[in-house]
């Protein structure tokens, strides 16, 4: 059951070289545009807003923000950018069927999501590559047994990695950055209570004027 039988878009026969290879790069442009949005959707005012619904939609709504047209916001431009990844990747593998929309798949989305790190956008792309890397060997080797390892998988990440490979890097730089900085801090305090040395100037000399180094003046015979 599905949609079969792809055989060309636009007029381009998508089993060709040619054809493939303007999809995988339409493909690569749509999600360096998407990621550009994103950034600046959350750098502005309005991702401010995101986060504080998410964080805390009551105190949103004390405020004054109606919470219903932030999420229907963030809704419809989610929206979007999955109808765009659907139609560059229906033509790709040249089948469209029920099992697409299984919730296994929307469980995969978590899972990406949470492997790469929630709240970041570099993280979710990161967790997409590794999962389906590690979903490639798995099905190939033990099939049966892929989504309990997904399952497992969504578990460990749970336990012993909350933040997401980017939230574990971006730890590990933080405290790089710190230990860098109190080291700078000490070699800068131990300079300062090292005793400078003492220079002793020597008061300028008259001409003709005798000194203690000078050797004493003999009488004249």
């Amino acid at each position: 059951n599905g949609l079969t039988d792809f055989k060309d878009i636009l007029g381009f026969n998508v089993q060709a070289d040619a054809t493939r290879s303007a999809l995988f790069a339409a493909s690569a442009v749509t999600l360096a545009l998407a990621v550009f949005v994103t950034a600046a959707i959350v750098r502005s005012k309005y991702g401010k807003l995101l986060m504080a619904v998410r964080d805390a939609e009551s105190r949103t709504r004390f405020l004054g923000w109606r919470a219903e047209d932030v999420k229907l916001f963030a809704f419809t431009v989610s929206a979007i950018m999955a109808g765009l990844a659907r139609a560059l990747y229906v033509p790709q593998v040249g089948i469209i069927n029920p099992g697409e929309f299984e919730p296994s798949n929307s469980i995969e989305v978590v899972i990406w999501t949470a492997v790469g790190g929630r709240g970041t956008i570099v993280g979710p792309i990161i967790g997409a590559l590794l999962v389906n890397a590690g979903k490639s060997w798995f099905t190939g080797v033990l099939p049966e047994f892929w989504l309990f390892a997904l399952g497992g998988l969504f578990v460990a990440v749970t336990l012993f990695l909350p933040k997401g490979i980017v939230g574990m890097w971006d730890s590990w730089r933080g405290k790089a950055k710190a230990l860098r900085a109190a080291s700078l801090a000490a070699e800068a305090g131990a300079d300062a209570q090292e005793p400078r040395p003492k220079i002793v100037r020597s008061a300028a000399r008259t001409p003709g004027a005798w000194s203690a180094s000078d050797p004493e003046p003999q009488p004249a015979e």
